[in-house]
């Protein structure tokens, strides 16, 4: 019944391959590939192919980071331009928790009008923190909720400044190898990986392969590539402890609401830390999207029903990958099957 829901949706959608992982009770229920990772080879997507997985990565750059923090070397409450070289004045009062919460009021650079036409260029970050740098706050510091990726971008400089190493080496050192994710890792088109699916658009009706978008505009902020066979060992390492403590993870997982706005009440959801909390009739209910040119990816994690589904696939049409973890979930949890689809992450 699953995957012809599965196959149905994709048909819809036209999405070429799709790769999929529920763990449930604490067990590997599902990890399974449909519809092809590279439709010019006619490769099938299976549970080892990598996918780029954008903003998903946002959970490795706050993990990371909230190491740092238990460690002592950093504190939630540092302002961030005490890491950073040569910072606009404007972000002075921007600390560490009001970025990893979305509340630093700091433009996202992905906004920026010229955005667009600078993805195929191999930018430094300091020409990528110039889209930005001149600008107003969008508000005060803690006072409402925007996401944006300028923040976790600065969450990389933070990281490499305090530990003396790069950021991919980072992730690896402290997650990756850790937990054999073997399969992840920053993203270099260039590089050759093994199950690495193609990404494709939607144009005029018409599946085409994705433009080259360079990697120094991901970077902190989701630039990984992964397959849903290692995220199985992420959600694992969350659900027994293994990185962080529970109560660090808890706190991570719980609302951390800006000063003014009503998210949790209209949005439904609010930002944790590094996570977005879904407000779910008092579930425990956390996850991420992540979206970038020929990938949508989602991870969302039912905590009280003790389900976690993890999506991955190569359209970026899909703007709410959330949407299938939820109807997936539903298949596994007849009490999640009930409950209304929330509005997007």
């Amino acid at each position: 019944m699953i995957d012809d829901y599965i196959q149905d949706m994709m048909n819809k959608n036209q999405i070429p391959g799709l790769s999929v992982a529920v763990v449930q009770g604490g067990e590997p229920v599902l990890a399974k590939g449909y519809g092809l990772a590279n439709l010019e080879h006619s490769v099938p997507a299976t549970e080892k192919t990598v996918y780029e997985i954008a903003s998903v990565g946002k959970t490795f750059t706050a993990t990371v980071t909230m190491m740092l923090v238990k460690e002592g070397l950093i504190s939630l409450n540092d302002r961030i331009t005490n890491y950073l070289d040569n910072s606009p004045s404007a972000w002075q009062s921007v600390t560490v928790k009001h970025i990893l919460s979305h509340q630093s009021g700091i433009p996202s650079y992905t906004d920026a009008p010229n955005y667009w036409d600078l993805t195929r260029l191999d930018l430094s970050k300091a020409e990528i923190l110039a889209l930005v740098a001149d600008l107003p706050l969008k508000f005060k510091p803690g006072e409402f909720s925007a996401y944006d990726n300028t923040g976790y971008y600065l969450l990389g400089l933070m990281l490499e400044k305090v530990t003396g190493q790069s950021y991919g080496d980072l992730l690896h050192k402290r997650i990756f190898t850790p937990l054999a994710m073997n399969a992840t890792m920053m993203n270099n088109p260039r590089d050759i990986v093994p199950h690495r699916a193609a990404g494709y658009r939607l144009v005029n009706n018409k599946l085409v392969k994705k433009p080259y978008y360079s990697p120094s505009v991901t970077y902190s902020a989701g630039g990984q590539i992964s397959n849903v066979q290692d995220m199985v060992k992420w959600e694992l390492a969350l659900l027994h402890g293994t990185l962080l403590s529970q109560s660090t993870l808890d706190d991570m997982w719980t609302p951390h609401p800006p000063n003014y706005g009503d998210d949790w009440e209209k949005l439904r959801y609010v930002a944790g830390l590094g996570w977005q909390v879904i407000n779910y009739d008092n579930r425990r209910v956390v996850g991420h999207n992540g979206s970038i040119l020929g990938f949508a990816s989602n991870i969302t994690r039912f905590i009280d029903d003790k389900i976690t589904v993890i999506v991955f696939c190569n359209l970026d049409k899909i703007t709410r990958p959330d949407t299938i973890a939820f109807k997936i979930a539903g298949y596994y949890c007849p009490a999640l099957a009930k409950l209304e689809q929330m509005p997007p992450i």
